[in-house]
């Protein structure tokens, strides 16, 4: 922006995959008449990485953008992020993608993307030179 306008800076972010990297997602099996059906258990009962919670907050108080996602579902990405906010963990959003378009969309997102954190070291391979391979329960 130029002459005095108000324009937004963006920073490039760290994005952080949720499942296995952050949480371990529990599901609960119900019975419905004949069939069984998978339900996602409350975020309080999933498996926290508590030292990579540090980590984002750390990060958060540096003012650098965290991002979560997940490829399960919505209705997961929705949960985290509802986990997030009742605990005052400072992430600048929650978000579901399909695996393939995410990494069909890094493409256009190089310039907006710092690194992208996760432990499944085959998803990595994909994401290129942004990709970081953390253990479970680790700093980033």
């Amino acid at each position: 922006m130029q002459h005095g306008d108000l324009g937004t800076w963006e920073q490039p972010r760290i994005l952080l995959v949720l499942e296995d990297c952050l949480a371990k997602v529990k599901e609960d099996r119900v019975r419905v008449r004949l069939r069984q059906v998978y339900s996602i258990t409350d975020p309080d009962e999933w498996d926290w990485a508590i030292t990579t919670v540090k980590t984002i907050m750390r990060y958060a108080y540096h003012n650098v953008p965290v991002e979560v996602i997940t490829f399960i579902s919505q209705e997961v990405a929705d949960l985290a992020a509802q986990w997030l906010n009742r605990y005052d963990i400072e992430v600048s959003s929650v978000e579901y993608y399909k695996y393939d378009h995410f990494c069909r969309g890094l493409t256009w997102r190089r310039n907006n993307i710092q690194e992208i954190i996760d432990t499944n070291p085959e998803r990595v391979l994909h994401y290129g030179q942004m990709g970081r391979v953390i253990l479970w329960d680790g700093e980033f």
